[in-house]
């Protein structure tokens, strides 16, 4: 390990050991963690976290049964109680392995997914074997491995992770400052174009260059206006944007989606007026998101719950609402870390649905989903939590606001801090 990465041995250190404690809980004693990168961020977070590796390349690689992917994927193995072991099949020459942090790095060329096999039959692993990744893991790939290892039962639990990753460290929280301090000048510079009239396209290049001057990334940059942002939250499908103009009175908006430092992902979002002038009707959604979103995160301490900030959320709603406006998400934020956190703080109290359910025939189980699984589950100092609101209305506008906030001892502190434009 170079003396340049952010994060110490240590912090990796810490990281395994609530794997690990993890595992045992479960009763794993083998856990295989699948990575994507090489120009996508499809959970390449999750094999950074736990080894700091990323996968270079551009990610065009061709589906194929020889190298299969050898430039896209790896995987972190956990076993024996062991440090992590980093798989993959890219040749040391063309990869910085020396800012890796695990226990053995193992190279298989030229196929990770033929190499796998042979290791785990070299090594006598077999029986069950948790398995993060079959998100990302392409069907080719999948079921070549499948075939190769007749010995071992593959046990999906796409979710094993969260746990362990939950409570963010101090060194963590530091970096998701950062983070936010980027995002906050970011979205600020963006928004400023989008008021003055100037094109989507150069909102967004202001927004990207706040970014990468500040030493952030992005996945994505949405500026969008009028018509198209009442109907749509995002913007143009391909990029997020075009070099369409705004009007004066349309209403703008502007959101940032990435891993924008040491890959820790946020994605705020502003709502402003082309002209800086609302109408009445459009400065009421305007202030509706943002109160919803101040309420709410006023409220976030240790030991509230997802489930009690919906209703508070809910009830700050409800004072804005009229004929014609409507929540439009019917969510007003989840956790945040490596990626989106499935957790979310839903608009209002799920619980009402099992009436619903009851009414109808079916279970409570089959109405809520896995989302809401920890919604009665207390939030704790280190979290890191967004919230978020829209409010449409129709033939005026979509209005939507989003900032992140970190869980202390005693409240929440607001890491993104773009103005309100009300």
């Amino acid at each position: 390990m170079t003396s340049s990465n952010y994060f110490p041995r240590e912090e990796y250190e810490g990281r395994w050991k609530r794997v690990w404690d993890a595992m045992r809980a479960k009763g794993y004693d083998h856990l295989l963690v699948w990575s994507r990168g090489a120009g996508s961020y499809d959970r390449l977070g999750n094999g950074l976290w736990l080894t700091n590796f990323a996968n270079n390349g551009t990610g065009q690689d061709w589906a194929d049964d020889v190298q299969m992917g050898a430039w896209t994927f790896s995987a972190v193995l956990f076993r024996d109680g062991r440090a992590p072991e980093l798989h993959s099949a890219q040749p040391p020459q063309e990869t910085e392995y020396a800012k890796v942090v695990c226990g053995e790095l193992i190279v298989h060329e030229p196929s990770l997914i033929t190499g796998l096999p042979e290791y785990f039959r070299k090594h006598g692993i077999e029986g069950r074997v948790a398995v993060v990744g079959d998100d990302v893991l392409p069907g080719l790939y999948d079921r070549r491995l499948r075939s190769l290892t007749p010995q071992i039962e593959w046990v999906t639990d796409e979710w094993f992770l969260l746990e362990p990753q939950r409570v963010k460290s101090t060194r963590e929280q530091e970096a998701f400052r950062t983070a936010g301090d980027i995002t906050t000048h970011a979205l600020a510079a963006g928004m400023d174009a989008l008021i003055a009239g100037e094109s989507s396209a150069e909102a967004a290049a202001r927004t990207a260059m706040e970014i990468m001057r500040r030493g952030g990334c992005f996945s994505r940059i949405d500026m969008h206006h009028g018509a198209h942002a009442e109907r749509f939250l995002l913007g143009d499908m391909l990029y997020g944007y075009d070099t369409s103009v705004p009007k004066k009175g349309d209403m703008v908006r502007g959101w940032i989606q990435g891993p924008i430092f040491q890959g820790y992902w946020l994605d705020p979002g502003r709502t402003a007026v082309c002209g800086g002038r609302p109408t009445k009707e459009q400065r009421h959604i305007l202030e509706g998101a943002t109160e919803v979103c101040r309420t709410i995160i006023k409220a976030i301490r240790p030991g509230v719950t997802a489930r009690q900030l919906g209703v508070i959320g809910e009830k700050a709603a409800s004072l804005y609402a009229g004929d014609g406006i409507d929540l439009n998400l019917g969510i007003f934020g989840h956790q945040m870390g490596i990626f989106y956190g499935p957790h979310i703080i839903p608009a209002g109290d799920p619980g009402a649905l099992e009436d619903i359910g009851g009414k109808q025939g079916a279970s409570a189980n089959e109405i809520m989903v896995r989302e809401y699984e920890k919604i009665d589950e207390p939030y704790e100092p280190g979290m890191l939590i967004a919230v978020e609101a829209f409010m449409k209305h129709a033939g005026v506008g979509m209005s939507g606001l989003e900032d992140h906030v970190l869980v202390t001892e005693d409240g929440c502190e607001q890491i993104t801090n773009t103005p309100f434009y009300l």
